[in-house]
């Protein structure tokens, strides 16, 4: 599976399953930033707080300032933003995996878009205030954060290219192809959305790809 870690062309964050096996938070992290000691870990794992969500939850709502990094355990939701009374799906992400909006994170901003839940989903969740004071002691910690934040920098700015470079069709054969999950767990309205056409538009699309499929 794609992710952030070792391919930025993708719109939602999917570690491979490989890096999942024992303690699946710490195996990503040392992933992104290199090895992490006891020591650290201990403190990391001091810090975390275990959630459990109903689909349809809002973790983090337009105009409150994002405070935490979400570990996706399982589950699946997506971010979208509001403009001129229209949702429009920015978003996807399918555990296992991290999110964040780290632009409110890091600025102290205001979000300009939701995390919606769309399926029910554990949560492991790092306050990020918690988190920043672990960075003074624990110098690999700053690095993993640094490297992540460099990741998140790198998907956004390639999933911005594709918006530039890609048409729609372009868009759903990527997501057919790489991460059919996709298509089937989230409403035909949001990957609609996310295209930036209408659900007859989608539908018209999908009888095209079936079509030429045979």
């Amino acid at each position: 599976m794609l992710c952030f870690l070792k391919n930025f062309d993708v719109p939602y964050l999917i570690y491979p399953e490989e890096t999942y096996l024992y303690s699946p938070m710490r195996q990503y992290l040392e992933a992104v930033g290199g090895p992490i000691s006891e020591e650290a870990w201990e403190a990391t794992q001091s810090i975390i707080v275990e959630q459990e969500v109903t689909a349809g939850t809002l973790l983090l709502e337009n105009g409150k300032v994002c405070d935490a990094i979400w570990h996706l355990v399982s589950g699946a939701g997506r971010f979208f933003e509001w403009h001129d009374g229209e949702e429009y799906t920015t978003h996807f992400f399918v555990g296992p995996t991290f999110f964040t909006n780290y632009h409110s994170l890091l600025s102290g901003e205001p979000s300009e878009f939701n995390i919606l839940m769309e399926e029910e989903s554990q949560l492991q969740i790092l306050p990020y205030p918690l988190l920043q004071g672990l960075y003074g002691t624990h110098h690999a910690l700053e690095r993993v954060g640094r490297r992540f934040a460099e990741q998140m920098f790198m998907g956004e700015f390639d999933r911005r290219r594709q918006l530039l470079h890609w048409d729609a069709t372009r868009h759903y054969e990527h997501l057919e192809e790489n991460h059919p999950e996709v298509l089937r767990r989230f409403a035909q309205k949001d990957i609609a959305s996310y295209l930036g056409i209408t659900p007859v538009s989608l539908s018209r699309l999908r009888k095209q790809r079936r079509t030429s499929k045979g």
